[in-house]
């Protein structure tokens, strides 16, 4: 069976890419076609190479002034960009009189990266994506379709992205990014003969969403926002890339997580403490179909804990453990546990109960156990108006703890008004 790897644009988002590409690597998973759009033209045609070590040095080494002269990062930040203010004023006049950014270092970098005879000669097959200009016209192309000795102008066809970068020219052919075609060049490896695809999009929207749900298709995306498609910070490009690794490895069961990455046996082996929060769940259904018009609504409909819990799996069916690896994710959010490591569950419970900090941490998690009625209602009010999501989440966590067998009052306006605060708590409780 042929499998083909397509891969997405995305700029300096590309070092996601190293990452899924080491973890395939770690996984055995082979390839016999690539295809790619800008930068994954350019990590594409490494991939047909297999010269990994080549890319994990592009990616360690690369520098904006690899990219253009007089270049400036594209951050998300205002402090990102005022930090930059003496570059700007030169950066904008090359860009007018170059009608984009000056990338004749970009064009050197690509002549002296990318090694046509070899990629040529190489048992796995290439494709890209480029857009011809002004006419707007889609050229998907193999190697074989491409010009011998134009190999790597059709790379940096691909990879022009404008306006960012001018527009890039071959012979008395204009062209511009692939992306204007199509900036994840599934069906581009389907027509070159794959007949399942690992598909590595950029962007946490899937950019073919019908794609990602098919049975032949294996979509990998990022778990958090990859920043911004210009930005050379090394520390953001080396997250980046054990994000997509750990992406890879999650998508393929080695680990389990959706925002946060665990080893899948730390998991499994705690078989107990998963029973035990499913419990607590369905203990909330039970109180909502007990205490409202459940005849009106129907069982579960409006219970808002599911829905939060299934958020992050897109649709699909989540299993036992799944549930649990969520409700620990919302507790290390609560606390800010960092996201790009990978963790033993075991060792993440023991982070989550030292960041509560302890029962006298939380004044007002006596309150919640005292009070009933409008007075709780009040209180809760008190505290969504000028508390933390994290004070809130311990001074629930307590209460639960102290109120185990009559927390049903507790329950449904907890339901109502702090549905993660609560299904956090109800983890630290299986715990």
């Amino acid at each position: 069976m042929k499998r083909g790897i397509a891969l997405s644009g995305g700029g300096t988002k590309g070092s996601y890419e190293l990452g899924v590409w080491k973890a395939l690597r770690e996984l055995g998973i082979d390839y016999q076609i690539v295809t790619g759009t800008s930068i994954g033209s350019i990590n594409g045609a490494l991939m047909t190479t297999g010269d990994y070590e080549r890319a994990e040095e592009l990616w360690n080494t690369i520098t904006m002034e690899d990219m253009m002269e007089d270049g400036i990062n594209l951050t998300t930040t205002i402090e990102g960009m005022y930090d930059q203010k003496d570059a700007i004023r030169p950066f904008l006049k090359k860009y007018v009189k170059n009608k984009g950014a000056d990338i004749s270092p970009f064009t050197e970098f690509i002549e002296t990266l990318i090694n046509e005879e070899k990629i040529r000669s190489a048992e796995t097959d290439f494709g890209l994506v480029t857009v011809q200009f002004p006419s707007l016209k889609a050229c998907e192309l193999t190697k074989e379709e491409i010009p011998k000795g134009l190999l790597k102008e059709y790379i940096l066809a691909s990879a022009a992205i404008f306006p960012l970068f001018p527009m890039h020219k071959i012979g008395d052919q204009t062209y511009l990014d692939g992306c204007y075609h199509d900036n994840l060049p599934i069906d581009l490896a389907l027509r070159m003969g794959a007949q399942e695809v690992i598909a590595v999009d950029l962007h946490t929207t899937p950019a073919h969403a019908a794609y990602a749900n098919r049975p032949y298709v294996t979509y990998i995306k990022p778990s958090r926002s990859l920043g911004t498609m210009m930005n050379f910070d090394h520390a953001l490009l080396m997250e980046n890339a054990r994000m997509g690794y750990c992406d890879t490895m999650k998508m393929f069961g080695k680990y389990l997580g959706y925002r946060y990455t665990f080893r899948s046996e730390s998991v499994l082996r705690l078989e107990q403490e998963v029973a035990a929060y499913i419990s607590f769940l369905a203990q909330t259904d039970l109180y909502l179909t007990d205490e409202t018009s459940a005849r009106k609504f129907g069982k579960g409909d409006f219970n808002r804990l599911f829905a939060l819990l299934q958020e992050k799996a897109e649709g699909k069916r989540m299993d036992r453990e799944q549930y649990f690896v969520r409700g620990a994710e919302l507790c290390g959010q609560f606390l800010g546990l960092k996201e790009d490591a990978v963790y033993d569950m075991g060792e993440f419970i023991l982070s989550i109960k030292e960041g509560l900090g302890g029962r006298e941490r939380y004044q007002d998690a006596g309150e919640l156990v005292r009070r009933e009625g409008m007075e709780l209602a009040a209180k809760l009010t008190e505290l969504r108006l000028w508390q933390t999501k994290e004070y809130i989440f311990g001074c629930i966590s307590y209460a639960l703890e102290e109120k185990k067998d009559g927390a049903g009052r507790l329950i449904l306006p907890l339901l109502s008004l702090f549905p993660e605060e609560l299904a956090a708590a109800l983890f630290v409780c299986s715990v």
